[in-house]
Protein backbone atom coordinates (compact mmCIF):
# COMPACT_ATOMS: atom_id res chain seq x y z
CA UNK A 1 0.00 0.00 0.00
CA UNK A 2 2.90 2.45 1.16
CA UNK A 3 4.45 1.90 -2.46
CA UNK A 4 1.37 2.84 -4.45
CA UNK A 5 0.98 5.42 -2.81
CA UNK A 6 4.26 6.91 -3.22
CA UNK A 7 3.64 5.92 -7.44
CA UNK A 8 0.27 7.90 -6.85
CA UNK A 9 2.25 10.90 -5.10
CA UNK A 10 4.62 10.78 -8.18
CA UNK A 11 1.73 10.85 -10.70
CA UNK A 12 -0.53 14.02 -9.16
CA UNK A 13 3.12 16.18 -9.73
CA UNK A 14 2.50 15.79 -13.33
CA UNK A 15 -1.21 17.28 -13.44
CA UNK A 16 -1.92 20.63 -14.60
CA UNK A 17 -1.93 23.24 -12.54
CA UNK A 18 -5.50 23.83 -13.42
CA UNK A 19 -6.70 20.21 -12.49
CA UNK A 20 -5.25 20.21 -9.06
CA UNK A 21 -6.80 23.23 -8.10
CA UNK A 22 -10.29 20.92 -9.00
CA UNK A 23 -9.07 18.56 -6.27
CA UNK A 24 -10.73 18.97 -2.82
CA UNK A 25 -7.73 20.07 -0.49
CA UNK A 26 -8.64 17.20 2.18
CA UNK A 27 -7.29 14.75 0.28
CA UNK A 28 -3.76 15.93 1.63
CA UNK A 29 -1.07 13.48 2.17
CA UNK A 30 0.32 16.03 4.59
CA UNK A 31 0.02 19.53 6.36
CA UNK A 32 3.04 21.90 6.70
CA UNK A 33 3.83 25.28 8.44
CA UNK A 34 5.68 27.73 6.36
CA UNK A 35 9.08 28.74 8.06
CA UNK A 36 9.42 32.00 6.15
CA UNK A 37 7.73 33.82 3.34
CA UNK A 38 7.12 31.03 0.23
CA UNK A 39 7.27 32.05 -3.05
CA UNK A 40 4.45 29.64 -4.72
CA UNK A 41 5.29 28.37 -8.41
CA UNK A 42 2.98 27.14 -11.11
CA UNK A 43 5.50 24.61 -12.56
CA UNK A 44 7.86 22.71 -10.41
CA UNK A 45 10.32 21.95 -12.93
CA UNK A 46 12.80 24.86 -11.97
CA UNK A 47 11.98 28.29 -10.94
CA UNK A 48 15.03 29.99 -12.65
CA UNK A 49 13.39 32.83 -14.79
CA UNK A 50 10.14 31.75 -13.45
CA UNK A 51 8.25 34.73 -11.58
CA UNK A 52 6.37 33.41 -9.09
CA UNK A 53 2.33 33.36 -8.96
CA UNK A 54 2.15 34.48 -5.20
CA UNK A 55 3.49 34.29 -1.77
CA UNK A 56 2.18 32.30 1.14
CA UNK A 57 3.28 33.95 4.43
CA UNK A 58 5.24 32.34 7.34
CA UNK A 59 3.98 30.61 10.34
CA UNK A 60 0.60 29.26 8.05
CA UNK A 61 -0.79 25.92 7.58
CA UNK A 62 -0.89 24.46 4.05
CA UNK A 63 -1.94 20.95 2.97
CA UNK A 64 0.83 18.99 1.24
CA UNK A 65 -0.61 17.29 -1.93
CA UNK A 66 2.80 15.48 -3.16
CA UNK A 67 6.47 16.10 -3.50
CA UNK A 68 9.64 15.78 -5.31
CA UNK A 69 13.60 16.15 -4.29
CA UNK A 70 13.23 20.31 -4.14
CA UNK A 71 9.33 21.16 -4.50
CA UNK A 72 6.24 20.41 -2.79
CA UNK A 73 2.73 20.86 -4.22
CA UNK A 74 1.06 22.55 -1.47
CA UNK A 75 -2.94 24.47 -1.21
CA UNK A 76 -3.22 27.45 0.82
CA UNK A 77 -6.91 27.57 2.00
CA UNK A 78 -6.60 31.06 3.28
CA UNK A 79 -5.91 32.31 -0.49
CA UNK A 80 -7.77 29.39 -2.54
CA UNK A 81 -4.02 29.23 -3.73
CA UNK A 82 -1.84 25.81 -5.16
CA UNK A 83 1.42 25.86 -6.49
CA UNK A 84 4.82 24.63 -5.49
CA UNK A 85 7.09 26.12 -2.96
CA UNK A 86 10.32 24.84 -1.82
CA UNK A 87 11.04 22.11 0.31
CA UNK A 88 12.86 24.28 2.54
CA UNK A 89 10.34 26.67 3.22
CA UNK A 90 8.14 23.73 5.09
CA UNK A 91 8.49 22.67 8.74
CA UNK A 92 7.02 20.89 11.21
CA UNK A 93 5.20 18.15 8.74
CA UNK A 94 2.24 15.80 9.56
CA UNK A 95 0.99 13.55 7.83
CA UNK A 96 -2.78 13.36 7.26
CA UNK A 97 -3.57 9.69 7.35
CA UNK A 98 -0.71 7.63 8.99
CA UNK A 99 -2.70 4.06 8.40
CA UNK A 100 -2.43 5.26 4.46
CA UNK A 101 0.50 7.28 4.65
CA UNK A 102 4.22 7.09 3.94
CA UNK A 103 6.45 9.06 6.20
CA UNK A 104 6.74 12.31 4.36
CA UNK A 105 9.55 12.68 1.86
CA UNK A 106 10.03 9.01 1.67
CA UNK A 107 10.86 8.19 -2.26
CA UNK A 108 9.85 3.94 -2.65
CA UNK A 109 12.67 2.36 -4.72
CA UNK A 110 11.28 -0.58 -6.68
CA UNK A 111 14.68 -1.92 -8.60
CA UNK A 112 18.23 -2.67 -7.56
CA UNK A 113 21.16 -3.66 -10.03
CA UNK A 114 24.72 -3.60 -11.05
CA UNK A 115 26.30 -1.51 -14.05
CA UNK A 116 27.63 -4.23 -16.99
CA UNK A 117 28.84 -1.56 -18.89
CA UNK A 118 32.25 -0.11 -18.83
CA UNK A 119 30.41 3.60 -19.07
CA UNK A 120 27.08 4.37 -17.76
CA UNK A 121 26.20 7.89 -17.63
CA UNK A 122 23.44 9.18 -15.20
CA UNK A 123 21.65 12.12 -17.25
CA UNK A 124 19.35 14.50 -16.62
CA UNK A 125 16.53 13.04 -18.59
CA UNK A 126 15.84 10.27 -20.09
CA UNK A 127 18.26 9.60 -23.40
CA UNK A 128 19.87 12.89 -23.10
CA UNK A 129 20.24 16.17 -21.08
CA UNK A 130 23.32 17.07 -19.14
CA UNK A 131 25.64 14.11 -17.71
CA UNK A 132 25.75 14.17 -13.82
CA UNK A 133 28.17 11.66 -12.86
CA UNK A 134 29.38 8.51 -15.07
CA UNK A 135 29.41 5.10 -13.21
CA UNK A 136 31.58 1.93 -13.96
CA UNK A 137 31.13 -2.28 -14.04
CA UNK A 138 30.29 -3.38 -10.62
CA UNK A 139 28.56 -0.17 -9.18
CA UNK A 140 25.42 -0.64 -7.69
CA UNK A 141 21.98 1.27 -8.27
CA UNK A 142 18.86 1.37 -6.90
CA UNK A 143 15.97 2.47 -8.63
CA UNK A 144 12.96 4.70 -7.96
CA UNK A 145 11.23 3.09 -11.78
CA UNK A 146 11.85 2.77 -15.19
CA UNK A 147 10.83 5.46 -18.08
CA UNK A 148 11.48 4.60 -21.32
CA UNK A 149 13.73 2.30 -20.75
CA UNK A 150 15.94 4.17 -18.62
CA UNK A 151 16.18 3.38 -14.72
CA UNK A 152 14.87 6.53 -12.64
CA UNK A 153 16.55 7.57 -9.79
CA UNK A 154 17.62 10.48 -7.05
CA UNK A 155 20.59 12.40 -8.02
CA UNK A 156 21.01 15.06 -4.84
CA UNK A 157 18.25 16.87 -5.55
CA UNK A 158 16.56 16.01 -8.76
CA UNK A 159 15.33 13.19 -10.74
CA UNK A 160 17.99 11.05 -13.11
CA UNK A 161 18.32 8.34 -15.40
CA UNK A 162 20.12 5.71 -16.33
CA UNK A 163 20.09 3.83 -19.70
CA UNK A 164 18.66 -0.18 -18.64
CA UNK A 165 20.96 -1.71 -21.82
CA UNK A 166 23.97 -0.85 -19.09
CA UNK A 167 22.92 -2.52 -16.83
CA UNK A 168 23.29 -6.33 -15.31
CA UNK A 169 20.78 -8.26 -13.98
CA UNK A 170 17.77 -6.74 -12.54
CA UNK A 171 16.09 -7.74 -9.08
CA UNK A 172 12.99 -6.24 -8.10
CA UNK A 173 12.35 -4.71 -4.52
CA UNK A 174 10.17 -7.11 -2.59
CA UNK A 175 7.14 -5.54 -1.23
CA UNK A 176 6.63 -8.06 1.43
CA UNK A 177 9.06 -8.49 3.79
CA UNK A 178 6.85 -10.80 5.86
CA UNK A 179 6.85 -13.28 3.02
CA UNK A 180 10.48 -12.34 1.44
CA UNK A 181 13.04 -15.14 0.73
CA UNK A 182 16.53 -14.49 1.29
CA UNK A 183 17.59 -13.44 -2.20
CA UNK A 184 15.48 -10.69 -2.89
CA UNK A 185 15.92 -7.18 -1.35
CA UNK A 186 12.74 -5.73 0.88
CA UNK A 187 14.16 -2.16 0.58
CA UNK A 188 17.30 -0.14 -1.36
CA UNK A 189 18.40 3.48 -1.66
CA UNK A 190 21.38 5.37 -4.08
CA UNK A 191 22.60 8.36 -2.69
CA UNK A 192 25.45 10.30 -5.04
CA UNK A 193 28.70 11.71 -3.47
CA UNK A 194 31.31 13.56 -5.01
CA UNK A 195 34.53 11.95 -6.58
CA UNK A 196 36.94 14.36 -6.70
CA UNK A 197 40.28 13.43 -6.24
CA UNK A 198 41.65 16.47 -3.37
CA UNK A 199 43.20 14.38 0.08
CA UNK A 200 40.20 15.25 2.10
CA UNK A 201 37.77 13.90 -0.12
CA UNK A 202 39.93 10.66 -0.57
CA UNK A 203 39.98 10.09 2.90
CA UNK A 204 36.19 10.68 2.98
CA UNK A 205 35.72 8.17 0.18
CA UNK A 206 37.47 5.86 2.34
CA UNK A 207 35.47 6.20 5.72
CA UNK A 208 32.62 6.04 3.49
CA UNK A 209 33.63 2.83 2.27
CA UNK A 210 34.63 1.78 5.99
CA UNK A 211 31.24 2.68 7.60
CA UNK A 212 30.00 0.32 4.28
CA UNK A 213 31.48 -2.83 5.63
CA UNK A 214 30.83 -1.85 9.03
CA UNK A 215 26.97 -1.96 8.11
CA UNK A 216 27.44 -5.19 6.63
CA UNK A 217 28.88 -6.91 9.77
CA UNK A 218 26.39 -6.06 11.78
CA UNK A 219 23.58 -8.69 12.80
CA UNK A 220 19.99 -6.76 12.64
CA UNK A 221 18.85 -9.70 14.72
CA UNK A 222 14.48 -9.19 15.85
CA UNK A 223 14.22 -6.31 18.15
CA UNK A 224 17.80 -5.25 18.17
CA UNK A 225 18.46 -1.67 17.58
CA UNK A 226 21.18 -0.04 15.31
CA UNK A 227 23.04 2.82 16.65
CA UNK A 228 25.10 4.26 14.55
CA UNK A 229 27.66 6.06 16.18
CA UNK A 230 28.17 2.97 18.67
CA UNK A 231 27.95 0.49 16.37
CA UNK A 232 29.31 2.15 13.35
CA UNK A 233 32.04 4.26 15.31
CA UNK A 234 33.92 5.43 16.95
CA UNK A 235 35.41 7.88 14.51
CA UNK A 236 39.03 7.49 15.22
CA UNK A 237 41.91 5.89 13.44
CA UNK A 238 42.22 3.03 15.26
CA UNK A 239 38.66 2.28 13.32
CA UNK A 240 39.85 2.54 10.09
CA UNK A 241 38.64 6.74 9.59
CA UNK A 242 40.27 9.29 8.29
CA UNK A 243 40.06 12.85 8.41
CA UNK A 244 37.77 14.49 6.36
CA UNK A 245 35.38 17.35 5.98
CA UNK A 246 32.28 17.79 8.22
CA UNK A 247 29.25 19.55 7.90
CA UNK A 248 29.05 21.08 11.60
CA UNK A 249 26.65 24.42 11.78
CA UNK A 250 26.98 24.88 8.48
CA UNK A 251 30.57 24.73 8.30
CA UNK A 252 32.69 22.60 6.93
CA UNK A 253 35.49 21.32 9.32
CA UNK A 254 38.28 18.41 9.46
CA UNK A 255 37.35 15.33 11.49
CA UNK A 256 38.09 11.70 11.64
CA UNK A 257 34.95 9.60 10.30
CA UNK A 258 33.63 12.59 7.88
CA UNK A 259 31.80 11.16 5.25
CA UNK A 260 29.95 8.78 7.75
CA UNK A 261 27.06 11.45 7.80
CA UNK A 262 26.07 10.42 4.19
CA UNK A 263 26.20 6.76 5.15
CA UNK A 264 23.61 6.96 7.91
CA UNK A 265 21.70 9.35 6.07
CA UNK A 266 21.08 6.68 3.04
CA UNK A 267 20.59 4.20 5.64
CA UNK A 268 17.69 6.50 6.98
CA UNK A 269 16.01 6.14 3.40
CA UNK A 270 15.92 2.41 3.15
CA UNK A 271 14.86 2.08 7.00
CA UNK A 272 11.73 4.46 6.34
CA UNK A 273 10.81 2.06 3.49
CA UNK A 274 10.54 -0.56 5.76
CA UNK A 275 7.34 0.04 8.55
CA UNK A 276 8.92 -3.10 10.35
CA UNK A 277 11.87 -0.67 11.47
CA UNK A 278 10.95 2.16 13.99
CA UNK A 279 13.54 5.27 14.14
CA UNK A 280 14.24 6.36 17.43
CA UNK A 281 17.10 9.11 17.34
CA UNK A 282 17.62 11.14 14.22
CA UNK A 283 18.20 14.71 13.21
CA UNK A 284 18.45 16.33 9.90
CA UNK A 285 22.18 18.91 9.38
CA UNK A 286 20.16 22.26 9.57
CA UNK A 287 17.05 23.70 7.79
CA UNK A 288 18.31 22.77 4.31
CA UNK A 289 20.06 19.41 5.37
CA UNK A 290 22.96 17.64 3.37
CA UNK A 291 22.72 18.90 -0.36
CA UNK A 292 23.31 14.87 -1.55
CA UNK A 293 19.82 14.21 -0.19
CA UNK A 294 16.23 15.71 -1.08
CA UNK A 295 15.81 18.49 1.92
CA UNK A 296 15.31 17.33 4.89
CA UNK A 297 15.77 13.58 4.47
CA UNK A 298 19.54 13.11 6.18
CA UNK A 299 20.74 11.69 9.40
CA UNK A 300 23.68 13.74 11.18
CA UNK A 301 25.96 11.80 13.16
CA UNK A 302 28.81 12.30 15.45
CA UNK A 303 27.95 13.04 18.86
CA UNK A 304 24.91 12.49 21.30
CA UNK A 305 22.78 14.98 20.04
CA UNK A 306 23.64 13.69 16.71
CA UNK A 307 23.00 10.26 16.20
CA UNK A 308 20.58 7.67 13.69
CA UNK A 309 19.25 4.82 16.00
CA UNK A 310 16.48 2.41 14.52
CA UNK A 311 14.85 -0.63 15.86
CA UNK A 312 14.03 -3.49 14.15
CA UNK A 313 10.75 -4.75 15.45
CA UNK A 314 10.12 -7.41 12.80
CA UNK A 315 9.77 -10.63 14.10
CA UNK A 316 12.76 -12.12 12.29
CA UNK A 317 16.73 -10.77 12.00
CA UNK A 318 17.72 -8.69 9.03
CA UNK A 319 21.01 -8.45 6.89
CA UNK A 320 22.21 -4.91 5.96
CA UNK A 321 24.38 -4.81 2.34
CA UNK A 322 26.17 -1.37 1.96
CA UNK A 323 28.74 -0.60 -1.03
CA UNK A 324 30.43 2.99 -2.99
CA UNK A 325 31.57 2.97 -5.98
CA UNK A 326 32.14 5.62 -8.45
CA UNK A 327 30.14 7.74 -6.41
CA UNK A 328 27.13 5.66 -6.00
CA UNK A 329 26.47 4.84 -2.39
CA UNK A 330 23.82 2.17 -2.40
CA UNK A 331 22.28 0.15 0.85
CA UNK A 332 19.59 -2.59 0.70
CA UNK A 333 18.05 -4.74 3.15
CA UNK A 334 17.46 -7.92 2.96
CA UNK A 335 15.24 -10.92 5.35
CA UNK A 336 17.72 -13.41 6.63
CA UNK A 337 16.55 -17.16 8.09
Amino acid sequence: MKRFLALVMLAVLLLPAARVRAENASKALYTARTRMDCKIYADWDGTEGITHIGTIPKHRRVSVLALNPTFALVSYAEDKAVGYVRRVCLEDTRIVDNASTPPYGVEFNHFLSVIEADDAPVTTAPGGGDTLITLHQGARVSFIAFEDGYGKLIYHRQYAYIDSRLLGDLLSVYEDPETAGTDAPIASYTSFYKITTDESNLNRMTNIAVACQKLCDFPLLAARELNFNQDMGPYKASSGYLPAGVLSDGEVLQGYGGGTCQVSSTLYNVVLQLPGLTVLQRRAHGDNGASYLPIGMDAAVGNSALNFRFRNDYPFPLRIDASSQDGALTIAFYRTK
